[in-house]
């Protein structure tokens, strides 16, 4: 691959994936964003399905899986299966008031930036947000996300921006869809996506461009 990435394909250790049930082509025909996202280390986009015993029973089990860099050079995989719904009461050295706990639970998104902690005791500001897959409370730095000053055809005002900088939700109008239909939508920075997810959608109607006046003469 040309991009640059944390691992190659040439470290992935395909056989400790087959042996979970996951085939070597399910890996190398994912696609360009996928695949980038995996070889950094991010979770997979989907639910892939996993072998796992438990006891001496053997199950199929849904799991996003992605792969772990070791200090030794090698690489391992996580797996990360469905967890049940709950927000804990400290998160990397942040303590959850009961409101933000009801913005997780409720909108699956925090609503705005926090300061965490990260294991190496490094302290920086992160997005927050639900997996809405496995349930997972999944960190995003704020230095990963760069706003954009246009989306979807829109200049974003300095508010707006402003706004969506600190993880709130933003209304914006008149974004060209495709074909060329204007809607609007709620805009918000997703740590789950790592990206801006757009939510709320409502189409909007064209103006009709009056056609000039004809008479017939007799």
């Amino acid at each position: 691959m040309e991009q640059n990435t944390r691992m190659t394909m040439d470290q992935v250790p395909f056989d400790k994936l087959e042996k979970a049930g996951i085939k070597r082509d399910l890996i190398e025909n994912m696609g360009k964003r996928e695949m980038t996202d995996f070889l950094n280390g991010f979770r997979s986009a989907r639910l892939y399905t996993l072998n796992a015993r438990i006891g001496d029973q053997d199950y199929k089990i849904p799991a996003k899986i992605r792969l772990h860099s070791k200090e030794d050079g090698s690489v391992d995989i996580k797996v990360h299966p469905i967890q049940r719904l709950n927000v804990p009461d400290e998160y990397m050295g942040h303590k959850f008031t009961k409101e933000e706990k009801g913005a997780l639970l409720g909108d699956k998104n925090l609503g705005k930036t926090v300061e965490l902690t990260s294991r190496s005791g490094q302290k920086d500001n992160y997005y927050l947000a639900i997996d809405p897959k496995t349930n997972e409370l999944i960190p995003l730095r704020v230095s990963y996300i760069q706003i954009p000053d246009k989306i979807k055809g829109v200049s974003l005002t300095a508010d707006q921006k402003n706004k969506l900088a600190a993880g709130q939700k933003v209304e914006v109008k008149g974004m060209m869809g495709k074909n060329d239909k204007k809607f609007g939508a709620t805009l918000q920075v997703d740590a789950a996506g790592r990206n801006i997810s757009f939510s709320d959608f409502k189409q909007e109607k064209m103006e009709k461009s009056r056609r000039p006046e004809t008479g017939c003469q007799s």
